[in-house]
């Protein structure tokens, strides 16, 4: 019986032992990063959101210099009228800084928002490129570049990647 369980054992271990895995698979990693920072299309989406911004911060910029403007005012005439005004002119004006800061919040968040969507947007237009460029250079997984501890540069496709993306992407 011992003799069995030993012998079956032996037999275990060697088929487990003598398995040899060779993957087949093709593997290559891109860098969509740079993609999204080189990129032609990627450039203009990002000039686009950047002007947004500019415009967008140099109204809330005139806001905020209006409510300095009205906090100097009420320094300078809180000796000439009564304390009650002066209550009511530092409520409304405290009320009005609190509705600067949403206001600010607020542009913020959709300024954040509509940059993803538009990311998300041109990321979902260069899908199809790399699916493509997969099946035709029969590459069965690509791996974002940042989770990459070592790999041989020759798998590295961003820059074919990105060279397709700024001819068929316009």
């Amino acid at each position: 019986m011992i003799l069995k369980k030993n012998f079956f054992l032996i037999i275990i271990f060697f088929l487990l032992s003598s398995v040899n895995s060779h993957s087949s698979e093709k593997i290559a990693f891109l860098d969509i990063d740079l993609i999204i920072n080189k990129s032609k299309p990627a450039l203009i989406i990002i000039k686009k959101i950047e002007k947004i911004r500019d415009q967008k911060t140099k109204k809330l910029k005139q806001i905020e210099n209006d409510l300095k403007k009205k906090n100097e005012e009420l320094i300078k005439t809180k000796n000439l009228i009564s304390e009650d005004e002066l209550k009511n002119k530092i409520s409304l004006l405290k009320k009005e800084a609190k509705s600067f800061e949403e206001l600010r919040k607020k542009t913020i968040n959709d300024l954040n928002t509509q940059k993803n969507k538009e990311l998300e947007n041109f990321l979902k237009l260069i899908n199809p490129i790399v699916q493509e460029y997969m099946s035709k250079n029969s590459i069965d997984i690509i791996i974002h570049k940042k989770n990459i501890f070592m790999a041989k540069s020759e798998n590295d496709i961003t820059k074919d990647i990105l060279e397709i993306v700024n001819i068929k992407i316009k």
